[in-house]
């Protein structure tokens, strides 16, 4: 469904950068890493001790004689360590033969080194969660682990081997090609990626900019492994890198141990080769046109605008913000709000280099196109629309203030946005971006509009003729040294304590509390960065069937942030601004959750928000309409999508063999169904529902952080009152097993080029029975472990045909309706093949079973990832509301803890036998499988 809702948050500059700084991202997904000593075979010299270059916003900025650059974050706060390493390569450095090697590279630098031949295993081993990412301008590499010196010990030693001694070996890259086709592949299938990359193409003449960064298919399957080799000798090493550690560690410790895996690199004698291409200034209006089967309507329009280090940055991150930011944005005001389109908004920013900044909406229909369109680009090049105000720009200053100490709080997201500006050029950038904000006026955001966003300079979707040419010249940027001459140290926010989320710690910490009202109220008080508390309320009501039966259950939470009696939509976001906070309500039949997070010094007045917000909502009709003609243009554009017809031919068994039909909870609806459903809702419907069932009848909340005083009596105060007597009290739902006899299905998706697979078994089990753990531990080692298991080894590594392949367990804690479903992508051609491995995978895990080295590597896989969801406070206050709505304590948890490590080998694999048949799967397939049936 096509549903771009904008979530009230201080954080939204965050999210704005995360987007504008690496528009082209690409991943090589690998789940898990572990460990040998390493000494790298580069030859060796005399180690030094890094010198100290400065700090800034709490980053300390070393550099080693090699040229390693170094950026140490600590944060004693942090329960996790996360090591990133970025190099200053990416698909801007790629030539003619050569388009996607940056990334392609990324891939096989996972296949390891002489001194470790199983990367994936060797990080599984540890339980690290690690991935790589690449962009136009650089290619990064990050590991994020529970803080222990001797995996940060393991994992610096890893970055310093594969830095120089990586195989990139032929045999490597004849299976890896594939999975990046298959990668390239997925991209394809996606209307919306597709045009981004037609318009961008057709954007530059010579810069590389204008190049994917999956690069060309031809070049994927073609690419000769010695230039592959060259690439990596070429970019691969010390002084084109920059080694990041943030989160809990010693940093003199830390110190020591990066001078002594990474000091023995030697810098080439060859320098640094430097790309010089530049992008000439365009000479009238382009346009492209694509034209695939499915999908939404969409308009792309794409500006040309200095590289991110110009000044003229900040101002046009702040016209973005201006246009963009719903309510009071221009493009949503104009476009969204009046419902003409579903979708408008303006960003972006250059890289190393002059890049772009891009417009977009999304019409309706086709019909409304052309009228959406005109008013999109009006709006863009300023011919239309009510001058910006000083409120206004306030208001993007205050998110900008409140969007760096959100950044400043969060280590691991922050050197993330680091590594991306390292490519473009400079670690400080950020600051400076961050100090150039509250300085622009509004005569800086009309002067870049007009420098900029002009027609000649524009690309567009269609080829217009012009009477005139003009150019728009791209101003070159400043030396760094000078752009950053004057840059001031940012201020630093609050520390939080060290503190291990072990269940007893955690138990020692939570308090429980029944209120007078009946609210049930548990907290647990740890003193965290920037004085952070997250805060979750849940509310229950009513009987699964009957709440069923009603239409717009779960618009009520969606509605309820357009406004409440005295408090428009413009008027909470501008509270929450102020007040850093953010705000979220997910409502559904049965209840709803409130999130909060907030300050110490804020919370008391965001929970006075919420109240008013949750009990006094205006739902309004306007806002209503749009969110339903947007949710049903979606429904109707899906009507192509893979998963869409997949789901379409498949539903009908599910729906015999449970014995339920329309009307039912259980029953799967049609697209058609979905559409008529919708169609019928009525505002009426939604305000019904809320006036007879939501209330705080039912109610508990959970705060993690830094807890402000009088926390009790505020949440009595405010929702303590909040009662409806005659509203249905809350039921619960205990699914019960039926059998669903296996059956095939193959689905034909045409114009698409990748290929999905699903196959589900059901049976009998709940989390509390005595097979439920040793069956989690074997689906761990069959696909659910990520790179590591059986699953991913066998048809991703080994067969090179599936991007990504898995399994996973779902077992309910009431009621014993349980599952296995698998999952992978692959090209149509090779759909029997990748069925075959996975029914071969089945028969294996049912004659031999596991093994003992692949239990205790699934023991301790289980256990990290166990242990690092407890290190967020979001999650820790989701979790205690989940033990608390199960009548249980951090006791259990530790009780689960202790109970993954004692399940035997026989306990696994007898698990397995008797619930997973291998004949029993229903399997069903979505591609475009052309003279396949």
């Amino acid at each position: 469904m096509l549903h771009i809702p904008f979530r009230y948050s201080a954080g939204v500059m965050v999210l704005l950068l995360a987007q504008l700084l690496a528009p082209q991202r690409v991943e090589a997904k690998a789940p898990a890493i572990s460990s040998k000593t390493t000494a790298s075979a580069a030859v060796q010299q005399e180690i030094q001790p890094a010198e100290f270059v400065r700090e800034l916003g709490g980053i300390s900025e070393y550099r080693l004689p090699n040229g390693l650059q170094i950026l140490l974050f600590p944060d004693e706060a942090q329960s996790t360590t996360t090591v990133n390493i970025t190099y200053r390569v990416g698909s801007r450095h790629e030539s003619q033969g050569e388009y996607g090697m940056a990334h392609l590279l990324e891939h096989l630098v996972f296949k390891g080194t002489p001194a470790y031949r199983d990367i994936p295993g060797a990080f599984a081993a540890k339980g690290i969660r690690f991935n790589g990412t690449t962009t136009n301008d650089r290619t990064n590499y990050f590991a994020s682990f529970n803080a222990n010196p001797d995996t940060l010990n393991f994992a610096l030693a890893l970055e310093a081997d594969r830095m120089v001694n990586s195989f990139i070996a032929r045999a490597d890259l004849d299976k890896e090609m594939s999975v990046v086709r298959n990668e390239f592949e997925r991209g394809e299938n996606e209307p919306m990626q597709v045009l981004f990359q037609r318009v961008q193409s057709v954007a530059y003449d010579w810069h590389p900019y204008g190049n994917s960064t999956i690069g060309a298919r031809s070049d994927i399957e073609n690419v000769p492994i010695e230039r592959l080799q060259a690439f990596y000798k070429r970019h691969y090493r010390p002084d084109n890198a920059t080694l990041l550690v943030a989160g809990r560690f010693d940093k003199a410790a830390t110190l020591a141990k990066i001078a002594s895996h990474f000091g023995p690199l030697k810098r080439p004698d060859q320098p640094l080769v430097q790309t010089y291409t530049q992008e000439p200034a365009q000479d009238g209006e382009r346009t492209v046109v694509v034209r695939r089967v499915g999908g939404q309507p969409a308009l792309v329009a794409y500006y040309h605008v200095p590289a991110i280090a110009h000044a003229d940055s900040a101002p046009l991150l702040v016209l973005s913000l201006l246009m963009s930011m719903p309510p009071s944005g221009q493009l949503y005001k104009e476009l969204v709000e009046s419902k003409i389109a579903l979708h408008a908004a303006l960003g972006g920013l250059g890289g190393q280099a002059p890049g772009g900044i891009t417009a977009m909406a999304i019409p309706p229909t086709q019909d409304q196109a052309d009228k959406v369109e005109k008013l999109l680009l009006d709006l863009v090049e300023g011919r239309a629309g009510k001058p910006f105000t000083e409120e206004e720009l306030q208001r993007v200053r205050d998110v900008a203030l409140n969007s760096y100490r959100e950044q400043m709080k969060n280590p691991e997201a922050l050197i993330q946005q680091i590594s991306s500006l390292l490519g473009a050029g400079d670690w400080r950038l950020l600051f400076q971006l961050m100090e150039d904000l509250p300085r622009v006026t509004l005569a800086d955001v009309e002067r870049v509009r007009k420098a900029y966003l002009q027609p000649a300079n524009r690309t567009l979707g269609r080829y217009v003729p012009a009477e005139s040419v003009t150019r728009v010249e791209i101003p070159a940027a400043p030396p760094l040294d000078q752009r950053l001459a004057g840059l001031k140290g940012p201020p630093k926010v609050e520390q939080g304590e060290r503190f291990d989320p072990t269940p007893a710690h955690l138990q020692e910490r939570t308090v429980t509390k029944l209120l007078p009202s009946g609210i049930a109220l548990q907290t647990l008080a740890k003193q965290t960065r920037g004085n952070t508390v997250q805060l979750q309320m849940q509310l229950r009501w009513g009987e699964r069937d009957a709440t069923f039966a009603r239409r717009g259950t779960g618009w009520v939470g969606e509605l309820m942030l357009e406004g409440s009696e005295g408090l428009g939509k413009q008027a909470l976001q501008d509270a929450l601004i102020r007040l850093k906070a953010d705000l979220s309500i997910r409502g559904g039949d049965q209840g709803a959750t409130l999130s909060i997070t907030a300050e110490q010094g804020s919370l008391i007045e965001v929970l006075k928000l919420a109240a008013t917000v949750l009990q006094k909502p205006t739902l309004p009709l306007d806002a209503f309409d749009r969110i339903k003609q947007a949710g049903l243009a979606g429904l109707q554009s899906s009507a192509q999508d893979p998963e869409v017809l997949r789901r379409e031919a498949v539903r009908g068994h599910y729906n015999l063999a449970l014995g339920v039909h329309s009307g039912q909870p259980d029953y799967q609806m049609s697209l058609h169904e979905q559409v008529i459903q919708l169609h019928e809702t009525q505002l009426d419907d939604v305000r019904a529902f809320y006036a007879e069932y939501w209330s705080a009848n039912e109610a508990r909340v959970a705060a993690v952080g830094a807890l402000p005083a009088g926390l009790d009596a505020a949440i009595e105060q405010l929702f303590g009152g909040w009662k409806k007597p005659a509203a249905p009290r809350f039921v619960r739902h205990s699914p019960t097993h039926m059998a669903v006899p296996a059956a095939r299905f193959d689905v034909v998706a045409r114009d698409k080029a990748n290929a999905a697979l699903r196959m589900r078994v059901d049976f009998k089990l709940s989390e509390a029975d005595a097979d439920f753990v040793p069956l989690n531990l074997a689906t761990q080692v069959f696909g659910a472990g990520g790179m590591e298991s059986r699953l991913s080894t066998r048809v991703r590594q080994q067969e090179g045909l599936s991007y990504g392949i898995g399994a996973g367990l779902n077992a309910p804690f009431w009621g014993n309706d349980a599952n296995l479903s698998i999952g992978g992508s692959f090209a149509p051609q090779n759909r029997d093949a990748v069925i075959a491995l996975v029914q071969d995978e089945l028969s294996r895990m049912n004659e031999t079973g596991i093994t003992e080295a692949e239990l205790v590597r699934a023991k301790k896989d289980l256990a990290e990832a166990r242990l690092q969801s407890r290190a967020s406070e979001a999650q820790l206050a989701g979790t205690l509301n989940l033990l608390a709505d199960r009548s249980k304590d951090w006791a259990y948890v530790a009780a689960r803890d202790a109970a993954i490590q004692a399940a035997t080998l026989e306990q696994a694999n007898a698990a397995w036998k008797r619930h997973i048949k291998p004949e029993g799967f229903v399997i069903s397939t979505v591609g475009d499988f052309k003279d396949k049936p």
